[in-house]
């Protein structure tokens, strides 16, 4: 694992949510709870590095947690979502970081994963780290991303099929931008101002 930071913080956010955690959620929660832990000063800005992708951003490093023999992935089948079809679950409940950090750890994981996967992904959507950057690049946390307190708001209405089209509207949504960003530049190679 060449992130040790990212590895121990997945663990600690398994180990506090046992049910397990779908791929999407699982990476929101990450993204989400590095930057809490920034925010409370128990974490650096540039421990953690991410991918912008359609669906918000993604460590860098997040595919290798599968690697990681404590870590059990399991394929699930969630319909019409073939990018969200593994579940995260630790298999080893053992503590993976200071008293501190894990207390805060526990108590962001637990707020975060009582909100849906799409609320997590269109909050992730209006990040400044996020919005600067396009599809693919690689950045960290940004201090104006600070300035934003981590999504709360809790909207038990949602039905699984609402959340599907939710979370498959910001995914057509984040390749709509990059392809209209790609189109354009073609048509006019001339650096933005």
């Amino acid at each position: 694992m060449k992130n040790k930071y990212l590895n121990l913080l997945a663990k600690q956010i398994l180990r506090a949510i046992p049910q397990g955690l779908s791929k999407v959620k699982f990476a929101k929660i990450l993204y989400f709870t590095h930057k809490g832990l920034v925010q409370k000063k128990l974490s650096s800005l540039t421990a953690m590095e991410f991918i912008r992708m359609p669906l918000g951003p993604v460590p860098v490093g997040f595919k290798d947690l599968s690697d990681d023999p404590e870590i059990k992935v399991t394929e699930i089948a969630t319909g019409s979502l073939i990018y969200d079809t593994q579940l995260y679950v630790l298999r080893n409940m053992d503590d993976y970081l200071d008293k501190t950090r894990a207390k805060a750890t526990q108590d962001i994981a637990f707020q975060l994963d009582r909100l849906a996967t799409s609320q997590l992904v269109s909050v992730a959507h209006q990040e400044p780290s996020w919005i600067n950057h396009r599809n693919s690049d690689e950045y960290f946390l940004e201090k104006s991303d600070l300035e934003i307190n981590l999504p709360s708001s809790i909207d038990q209405s949602i039905s699984s099929e609402i959340e599907i089209q939710h979370l498959q509207a910001k995914l057509v949504e984040g390749m709509i931008d990059e392809i209209v960003d790609e189109s354009t530049s073609l048509e006019y190679p001339y650096p933005k101002k």
